[in-house]
């Protein structure tokens, strides 16, 4: 019962002892980096096929869409309803989901690349997998990231 105490106690002080730390802390949205970071805008993306004869699949540019904005949040940057990238999807392969679970990296491997054009500049974005468990969400989310990287990291005009 004494030890209950102690411990609840001991607890409660030092929940006490954070909470005051925290109101002393100084406001992070009030600094120079913070307040730069929040204003980073990277542009849409607008997503087509030029693959040739391809297989299209339909889920793969909401995905990437998807992955890139999410990527874009996670480093406090809105996408630009204004400013677009030309995205072109340029390779895919999608190795049929039965067959990538029973023979794994023998079935071959799950590709992605795309060519993105966005002020006068062009940058190219691939990924491959291997991996039995994810397939074509995963590369896609992927490639996804990694475009947000090369577009983030493209200099102001």
């Amino acid at each position: 019962m004494i030890t209950r105490s102690l411990l609840s106690a001991l607890l409660l002080s030092s929940f006490a002892a954070a909470s005051a730390f925290a109101q002393d802390a100084p406001a992070s949205s009030g600094s120079p980096t913070a307040a730069a970071s929040a204003q980073t805008t990277v542009p849409k993306l607008h997503i087509v096929w030029d693959c040739g004869e391809c297989e299209h699949n339909d889920k793969v540019p909401p995905l990437i869409e998807q992955a890139y904005a999410e990527e874009a949040q996670e480093h406090s940057a809105t996408v630009s309803d204004t400013e677009i990238a030309e995205v072109a999807i340029t390779d895919i392969r999608q190795r049929p989901p039965g067959v990538r679970v029973m023979f794994g990296v023998m079935a071959g491997r799950d590709r992605l690349a795309l060519r993105i054009r966005y002020r006068d500049r062009d940058h190219e974005v691939k990924d491959t997998s291997s991996n039995i468990i994810q397939g074509l969400n995963s590369l896609s989310a992927s490639v996804g990231r990694k475009a947000y990287a090369q577009l983030s990291a493209t200099p102001e005009p």
